[in-house]
Formats: C-alpha cells, sequence, structure tokens
C-alpha cells in the first residue's frame, strides 16, 4: 500500500505545475466574476461564493480530466481493448504498483464526477441520471482518444470510471441523506453507504486472496483468450496425457532494507559508500561516488558498475582467474556452469536449472573489465540466482496444456489470429519454469509454434501446475 501511495504521490508531483496554473486561472476567474456580479447588481444581491467555488472546482477538475486522458498522451497508433477485465487480469498477474496504479486511477478519476454533480444540481441527484453521464462522459473520451490516436479506446476504462462515478455519487448522497432539511433519514444513507461499498469489498478481497495464497503469480500468463479455431494444429512432437509431481522452488525475495544491505556491501567491497538511493517497482537503485548500483527485490539478483576499483583482472584472464578475482565479492561460481568469452570484453558462467541436491541455479553472471594508465572500470551483472526446493506439486499433463494452447490462453495469442486459415506446428513441449510475483519457480510448459508463412518459430508459455 506504500508503493502506491508513493507513486500516487509521484504522478501528483509531475502535475503539480498544471494545479498552480489551474489555480491562478480559478482565482482569476473568481476575481472577474465577482466584479462583474457586483457591477450588475450593486450590491442587491450576495454573492453566491458556494455556487461559484462549487463550479470552479467543477471546471477545474474537467481540466485536469482532459489533460490526464488526452493532452498529456503523445500521438500514435490507434489502438482499442474490447477485452472486459483485461487490465483487471494484468495486474493480478504482475501484481505491481504500477499495474494496479492503472486501474484504481481510473477508479478514483471519476469519483469526484459522481460527487460533483449531485451538488451542482438537484436533477443529478437521481442515479439513473448521474451514473449515465459519468458512463457517456467516460465514453467520449475513449472515443476521442480513438479517434485522434491519443491513448488506448479502452473497455476497462468504460467500466472503471463508470464505477468511479457511481461510488462517488453513493457517497455524496449518503452525506445528503444525512442533512437533508427534512430531517436526519438514516436508512436512505446508510444504503448509499452499502452500495458504495460493495465495490470497495470486492477490490479489497483481490488484495486478501493474494496475499493469503501460498504461491504468487505468473506474469507471462494470459490474460484472456483468443479464439484460435480458424487454425490447422499439427503436432510434430510426442505428449503425455498423463501428469506428474514436479518441485516447486523459491528464492528470497528482498525488502528495500534487505536491497539496501546488499548494496551497501557491494559499496564498502568496492571501497566506497552508497550517496543516493531510489526505489522503482522491481528494483532500486543506489548512487556511489564513482558508479552504480541496481538490487532488484523478486530474485535479489544486482548488477553494479565502479569505477576505479580495486577488482583487477589480468590481460585474456581464463576462468579460474576470473572465479578467483570474483571471490572478492563472496560470488561463488557452480562448476557446472558454462564459462563463454563474449564480445567486447565481457566474460559470461551461464546455468541452465542446474540442480544440485535442494538446490537450483539458473541465469547467468557476466562481467566486464577495463584497465588503462590511470583508470579501471569494472562492470558486474549477477543474475545467477539460487533457488532452494519448496515441496513438490501435480502438474497437468503436456496433452491438457496442449488443449489450453489451441484454446488460445496463451500470452501473445493475439499474434495468431491474424493468420487465416493457416496450418501452425507444435514441434516441440518442455517442462520449464518461470518466476512468480513471490518468488517461487512455478514449472511452466513451453511450447515451438512454427508457422509456414513466416517460417519463424514462436514460443508460447502455458502454466503447468494444477
Amino acid at each position: 500500500m506504500s508503493e502506491f501511495l508513493e507513486y500516487v504521490l509521484w504522478q501528483l508531483q509531475n502535475s503539480l505545475v498544471l494545479v498552480l496554473l489551474a489555480g491562478i486561472i480559478a482565482v482569476g476567474a473568481v476575481a472577474i466574476t465577482y466584479l462583474v456580479y457586483k457591477r450588475k447588481y450593486k450590491g442587491e444581491k450576495k454573492f453566491p461564493w458556494g455556487k461559484t467555488f462549487l463550479r470552479l472546482v467543477f471546471l477545474g477538475y474537467l481540466m485536469i480530466v482532459l489533460y490526464a486522458t488526452i493532452l498529456r498522451n503523445a500521438g500514435g497508433y490507434r489502438e482499442w481493448n474490447l477485452h472486459l477485465f483485461r487490465a483487471w487480469k494484468e495486474a493480478w498477474n504482475n501484481f505491481s504498483t504500477k499495474n494496479w496504479a492503472n486501474v484504481l486511477l481510473n477508479i478514483a478519476m471519476f469519483g469526484p464526477l459522481g460527487f460533483l454533480l449531485p451538488l451542482l444540481g438537484k436533477k443529478f441527484r437521481k442515479w439513473y441520471v448521474t451514473i449515465p453521464v459519468g458512463f457517456g462522459t467516460s465514453l467520449a473520451i475513449e472515443l476521442v482518444q480513438l479517434a485522434i490516436s491519443r491513448g488506448i479506446c479502452d473497455v476497462d476504462d468504460l467500466f472503471c470510471n463508470a464505477l468511479g462515478a457511481a461510488m462517488g455519487y453513493f457517497a455524496i448522497m449518503a452525506i445528503l441523506s444525512l442533512f437533508n432539511k427534512k430531517g436526519t433519514r438514516i436508512k436512505p444513507a446508510m444504503g448509499y453507504v452499502s452500495l458504495m461499498l460493495v465495490p470497495v469489498i470486492a477490490i479489497g478481497s483481490i488484495f486478501v486472496a493474494y496475499y493469503t495464497q501460498e504461491y504468487g503469480n505468473l506474469p507471462e500468463a494470459a490474460a484472456y483468450s483468443v479464439d484460435l479455431n480458424h487454425l490447422d494444429w499439427k503436432l510434430d512432437c510426442e505428449l503425455s496425457d498423463s501428469f506428474e509431481s514436479v518441485p516447486i522452488y523459491r528464492t528470497q525475495t528482498l525488502s528495500k532494507t534487505d536491497c539496501d544491505t546488499l548494496a551497501g556491501e557491494i559499496a564498502a567491497l568496492s571501497g566506497e559508500e552508497v550517496d543516493m538511493v531510489s526505489y522503482y517497482q522491481e528494483m532500486a537503485y543506489y548512487n556511489f561516488s564513482r558508479g552504480i548500483a541496481k538490487v532488484y527485490y523478486h530474485d535479489g539478483s544486482y548488477e553494479f558498475l565502479v569505477n576505479n576499483t580495486p577488482f583487477a583482472l589480468e590481460d585474456q584472464p581464463d576462468r579460474e582467474c576470473i572465479e578467483n578475482a570474483l571471490e572478492q565479492y563472496s560470488i561463488v561460481i557452480p562448476d557446472a556452469a558454462e564459462f563463454a568469452v563474449e564480445e567486447d570484453g565481457w566474460y559470461s558462467f551461464t546455468c541452465n536449472q542446474y540442480i544440485d541436491g535442494a538446490v537450483m541455479v539458473d541465469g547467468s553472471l557476466r562481467v566486464h573489465y577495463e584497465e588503462s594508465e590511470d583508470h579501471t572500470r569494472l562492470e558486474l551483472d549477477n543474475h545467477l540466482v539460487r533457488y532452494t526446493h519448496y515441496k513438490d506439486v501435480p502438474v497437468i499433463s503436456p496433452e491438457e496444456a496442449y488443449q489450453e494452447l489451441k484454446d488460445g490462453t496463451f500470452a501473445y495469442a493475439d499474434a495468431l489470429k491474424h493468420y487465416a486459415n493457416e496450418s501452425v506446428t507444435v514441434v516441440s513441449c518442455t517442462l520449464d519454469y518461470e518466476i512468480d510475483t513471490k518468488g517461487f519457480y512455478q514449472p511452466v510448459y513451453i511450447f515451438e509454434i512454427l508457422i509456414p508463412e513466416t517460417w519463424n518459430a514462436d514460443l508460447a508459455m502455458i502454466p503447468a501446475m494444477k
């Protein structure tokens, strides 16, 4: 929740200039309106400060909505999404601050519309007037975005905006019911509060479900299914129709404090101290006086660059020389790792799901070192991650996964629906692993698909856990 609030505050900070400009325009508009009103009625009528303030707030709100939805977006391709709840499923799969902020801010953005309209006019105190106005306003914005190729015309935005307008309407009607001139009306107020709380509880239950489930979610899982029945599927490999249990692994996800500790250790081993830190969605970024470091939350991998480091390598070092030098950073390379000399002076160690007892090592470590008469430079990308065995879990059979593939329940299935009456051949199916949002290494099936029209092989991932 704190990361979400930080993201919202960051967005507000970026819009600060617009807010200040809107405030200046509002003050000027009030001053001009007041002078005109005073000159017209010559003190016979009191200036309607309340209504004027509400109208200015509403106008300023509309300006902010216009800027957020249309003006701030650069022109591009004409895009649309007609898959309802796609954004919600993508937010669930990734379970990141940015994805959920996109959904929740779309709801919050139209809350003021439903809240302010009943204050501006009594005809808007009917739900069948205000909620359709919210939906219609959102629809107009989406159609404009489609027409001028700014932003995405998204059915999820329509739903979220209408929901936000409804929640704002229920909130203000609950308040108005309590302060009704005919007396306090508790029952209607409680009814409006109940209606407002229904979506709040529903959304809250999503987060409760995530934090109480054992495993995380796969970011590359499908957000929706695509109809691929027009394709002629061919199988050029054998698939088993039985299922078995396979191990699932996990790594230790890092908190911001853990990242700070790791970055501090890296800096100290390089004779440095951390000068500044910035926290992003997937990583923490650190500045040293002579370098930088990135530490990733989900698996503890890291990258850093340091100038004038005590680290040293001889010319054209071999594997043993590099391994001995890396011990300075407490890095131990498994014997099974493949060593390679890459272009531009990079050296790499790669493990492809190497299993040693209860530990699996996967990923790669790359190192680059430069030395001159008065300067040294070290770059190290350590994505060689160690996972420990957690438990064995049952998986679906390859045949079941193949059926899901044909049903179009995999990411990027849209790319195949444009091939009319084509035959696609599945040339291989392998059991692999993908890291989830809680640091578990979940089993998945990877299908290699050959498309005759392009003769390119595409990879499709189907989650394997039951």
